[in-house]
């Protein structure tokens, strides 16, 4: 398991698979993300769970309350493309079960096992115009860029709205207050005590 501050992250197990159909179909979450689907059943979940683990680009992760233990989103890496080492990520998170810091933490622990153990070195997402909540998330507190616009892309509530694309590079993590202990609570070896040596970064 990832350990942030507030939260864990580790790979899906059959127990969360419910808590996973009602995240989907909380109200909230839905008019929040950028992709839209008819709604899942609980038995149609351990489906979706099966397929994921058959593809290479995709890889869903469960977030959970540190302490405790308990699910209270999902994250994970989408459209994993190895030869140009970049991927789509998101995070969802339950509403009122995520405490205040929760997305930022999560969010970064997401980079730094993305960065420095998964190998890439772009991440990239997108976000509905009037979700404030991710643009603090992702561009205010964790240092993403707004890269581009996509006009009127996404119909919610009876109107067409505009998608901002958003990206990070590795270097750009790198230059965050907090990326390097992020880092070492993803890579917690000391790989640097050879002067020069390959875990040089």
């Amino acid at each position: 398991m990832l350990k942030g501050n507030l939260v864990g992250i580790r790979p899906i197990e059959s127990d969360d698979l419910d808590f996973l159909a009602d995240l989907d179909a909380h109200p909230e979450v839905r008019g929040n993300v950028v992709g839209w689907d008819w709604p899942v059943s609980h038995d149609v979940q351990a489906d979706w769970h099966k397929a994921s683990h058959v593809n290479p680009r995709t890889r869903r992760l469960t977030v959970t309350e540190l302490v405790s233990g308990v699910p209270i989103g999902l994250t994970g890496l989408w459209e994993i493309d190895w030869h140009n080492r970049s991927a789509l990520t998101a995070v969802k998170l339950m509403p009122g079960r995520a405490p205040k810091g929760t997305g930022s933490d999560a969010i970064m622990l997401m980079m730094a096992w993305s960065f420095y153990e998964v190998g890439l070195r772009r991440l990239h997402g997108a976000i509905l115009e009037f979700n404030a909540a991710s643009q603090g998330a992702y561009v205010r507190r964790c240092g993403w860029r707004v890269e581009g616009r996509e006009r009127e892309a996404v119909f919610r509530n009876g109107g067409w709205h505009d998608v901002l694309r958003v990206a990070i590079l590795r270097r750009e993590f790198d230059e965050l207050a907090d990326a390097e202990a992020y880092v070492r609570r993803v890579c917690p070896v000391d790989t640097t005590l050879i002067p020069g040596g390959p875990g040089t970064r």
